[in-house]
């Protein structure tokens, strides 16, 4: 849903929270949860894959369930080191199959699930040696009828991890 904001903005914010929490109970803030972003390498040459370990932390006192595989409702995207966003290649659009019930993961309080994932640079618009902060944006936002019944984590975070990218491998000599 597109919302065009006027000086009533707060309002319709505020309308757009309780949609969500009328839509379904199994709306829950994001503080609940903590994303967190972690290169494996800070330093890469533009010829090497961006390897990142997602993480998602159960931070309540209630234990939850979540999506198990966190690539499928993951979108990245890189900004220069003036904050520029850099022009993507192509439109990370993946839409997963309907999930079963197996599908779910329940994290009890403070337990946390992880993922490593693989991104190209150019595929990210990143050409060219700099320094580049890559932003990861985790939205989960199933209909009630998939979620099983389940207390389903819903709600959408944001992290970021900071790269270097040189023209060489690090290590690399001639």
């Amino acid at each position: 849903m597109i919302f065009t904001l006027d000086t009533a903005g707060k309002t319709a914010r505020g309308l757009w929270f309780a949609l969500l929490l009328l839509d379904g109970a199994h709306a829950q803030t994001t503080d609940q949860m903590q994303f967190t972003v972690q290169a494996l390498s800070p330093v890469l040459s533009v010829s090497q894959p961006l390897g990142t370990r997602l993480r998602l932390t159960n931070r309540s006192q209630t234990p939850m369930y979540v999506f198990n595989d966190l690539d499928y409702y993951i979108t990245a995207w890189a900004y220069g080191g003036s904050g520029k966003g850099m022009k993507k290649q192509f439109i990370e659009e993946v839409t997963p199959p309907p999930p079963q019930r197996s599908n779910f993961t329940l994290l009890k309080p403070g337990q946390s699930i992880e993922h490593i994932r693989y991104d190209k640079l150019d595929a990210l618009g990143i050409g060219k040696p700099g320094n580049y902060r890559i932003g990861f944006n985790y939205r989960m936002n199933l209909p009630r009828e998939f979620t099983f019944g389940l207390p389903v984590w819903q709600g959408t975070q944001g992290a970021s991890a900071l790269i270097r990218v040189v023209n060489q491998p690090p290590g690399h000599t001639r």
